[in-house]
């Protein structure tokens, strides 16, 4: 019995660690040629946490006039569990919208969200 609770306190301890200061995502590339109103960071998987597992992944998209983002896919990923994350961060995320009369040229825009369990510092604009 103590030796089961010394291999559950083990493989806890990573995860309480991970939750005092959790890593999170951040944008390295950001190819927009619209103004963005607010830019929303992915939240990092769960199970990648747990893991141990890093990646980036590049999103692309376009713009429409009220500057919310369509057509929004993964260009490149280099793991899997963090396509969701990222497709639903740009989704969240808004621009500048256009005013009338400015004409709106098709323009692919995209990001790079890095995934790192080294922590980084997030500005909270």
């Amino acid at each position: 019995m103590r030796r089961l609770v010394l291999i559950i306190m083990f493989i806890s301890m990573p995860l309480f660690a991970a939750e005092e200061a959790p890593p999170v995502a951040r944008v390295v590339e950001n190819i927009v040629e619209r103004v963005p109103d607010q830019t929303v960071v992915p939240q990092y998987p769960r199970k990648a946490r747990r893991d141990r597992i890093e990646g980036e992944v590049q999103v692309c998209f376009e713009i429409n006039r009220k500057g919310r983002p369509r057509r929004v896919a993964v260009r490149n990923s280099s793991n899997r569990v963090f396509e969701r994350p990222s497709i639903l961060a740009v989704r969240e995320s808004t621009f500048r919208p256009v005013l009338h009369g400015e004409p709106v040229p098709q323009i692919k825009s995209c990001r790079t969200f890095i995934f790192s369990l080294e922590p980084v510092a997030v500005d909270d604009e």
